[in-house]
């Protein structure tokens, strides 16, 4: 399995002083955070701007904190584009794979045609995902950033709290969910009369929605969890 790595930031880059002017708000495609581990590693929130051209939020271990903008490698953008347009991408169960000791957290958010798709990694990653997250952070290191006035249009979204459960034959669903009462789980619907399907969700500010979700998934009673607004409008 392919595992992320620190590699040295030998970035192309120009620094400037910071422009003295109101904020430009930008439309974008995808966000993707990258969190902090135990050494080094960077930490920044990067944007796909609609027009292809790139937006980052560097917060440390890579430029000086601050905002900057940067025309990207478009052969490497649609590339990337390419890679995360089957939805295959975003549902694969990653509950089998092994834990990775000081794996950085990363999170990727894509404004798809469809509606809104969303990938958190914590501990565990998938060759497919490594492979196009490491395309990502190869275009940051190789772009030449310049400090802009620049922000994303919508930067704060609300963190995801509906997902669809596949439960096993046999498990009473508001039995199961007592499991989950510290998330403040509750029943909003049964997909299907006559099958497990169901959809829960959880309080939006009692736990992290990322932890709700990979305990769904690891949980023995659970056949398949998916976040429930693939389909929500753009």
């Amino acid at each position: 399995m392919a595992i992320l790595v620190n590699s040295g930031c030998h970035l192309s880059k120009t620094s400037n002083a910071a422009p003295d002017a109101e904020p430009q708000w930008m439309p974008w495609v995808i966000k993707y955070e990258r969190g902090p581990c135990f050494g080094q590693c960077p930490v920044y929130e990067f944007y796909l701007l609609e027009d292809n051209s790139g937006l980052i939020e560097v917060k440390q271990n890579l430029l000086e904190p601050g905002w900057y903008h940067a025309d990207l490698d478009q052969e490497a953008v649609h590339d990337i584009l390419m890679d995360i347009e089957p939805r295959n991408w975003w549902r694969e169960d990653i509950s089998g794979l092994p834990e990775i000791a000081d794996l950085p957290s990363m999170s990727m958010i894509y404004k798809h045609k469809d509606g809104l798709r969303r990938f958190a990694v914590k501990g565990r990653i998938s060759d497919p995902v490594s492979r196009v997250f490491q395309k990502v952070e190869h275009l940051v290191r190789e772009s030449r950033w310049t400090i802009t006035t620049m922000r994303p249009l919508v930067p704060d979204l609300p963190e995801p709290t509906d997902v669809i459960v596949q439960l096993k034959d046999g498990v009473d669903v508001q039995v199961w969910m007592k499991k989950y009462s510290t998330f403040g789980i509750k029943l909003k619907k049964r997909v299907a009369p006559h099958q497990q399907y169901f959809v829960v969700t959880k309080h939006p500010e009692m736990g992290s929605s990322n932890d709700f979700f990979q305990y769904l998934k690891l949980d023995e009673e659970v056949v398949d969890a998916q976040w429930d607004e693939e389909l929500a409008p753009r």
